[in-house]
């Protein structure tokens, strides 16, 4: 009977979720020959819970698109400018961070923390934030054509001339939402 258990549990396939190694090196590396000289460039890398020290590597500007950032925290780290286009970044944590002239167009960012997240200027057209928490957000400017914002929490926001065409907001928490007034919402296809 050993024998069997022994054997089903070596038979068994677990999953885990981890950073790529070679990811890991392109970041090691080039926290040490650059510095802050380059923008990084991260495409396709799978990160998921590697720990981004701020101090170390710089994310401004960076290309990080088609990346899985998936549950990672990126509390208060400054990505304006960044590319994360496609990206994966569900569950991520961006409290305070600064995703400001962001390209977070097609990115899924469901279930984030953004609270007092800085994303002026930013494009999230056809962004999933489903679930996603943007209190006290500041989205002035921002394009959120098309963007998916089912049971997001939008409370005290500021939507200052936001772009929100097409965007869906089934049960969407907007209590106290900033700037609503400026809110740019178009008849849009978003087929």
């Amino acid at each position: 009977m050993k024998r069997i258990a022994v054997l089903a549990c070596t038979l068994l396939t677990v999953n885990v979720y981890a950073a790529n190694q070679d990811d890991i090196q392109k970041l090691i590396q080039f926290g040490k020959s650059h510095k802050d000289k380059a923008a990084l460039d991260l495409s396709h890398a799978d990160l998921r819970n590697y720990s981004f020290t701020e101090s170390k590597i710089n994310l401004k500007g960076a290309n990080l698109s088609h990346s899985n950032l998936s549950g990672m925290n990126l509390a208060g780290m400054d990505l304006s400018g960044a590319n994360l286009s496609h990206s994966d970044l569900r569950k991520t944590k961006l409290t305070e961070a600064n995703l400001s002239n962001a390209n977070l167009s097609y990115a899924i960012l469901s279930g984030a923390q953004m609270q007092n997240t800085n994303m002026t200027h930013a494009n999230l057209s056809r962004a999933e934030l489903i679930t996603a928490n943007l209190q006290s957000a500041n989205l002035s400017h921002a394009n959120l054509k098309c963007s998916n914002l089912n049971q997001a929490n939008l409370s005290n926001s500021n939507f200052t001339k936001a772009n929100i065409s097409g965007a869906t907001l089934v049960n969407t928490i907007t209590n106290e939402i900033g700037g609503y007034a400026d809110v740019v919402d178009k008849a849009t296809n978003c087929g």
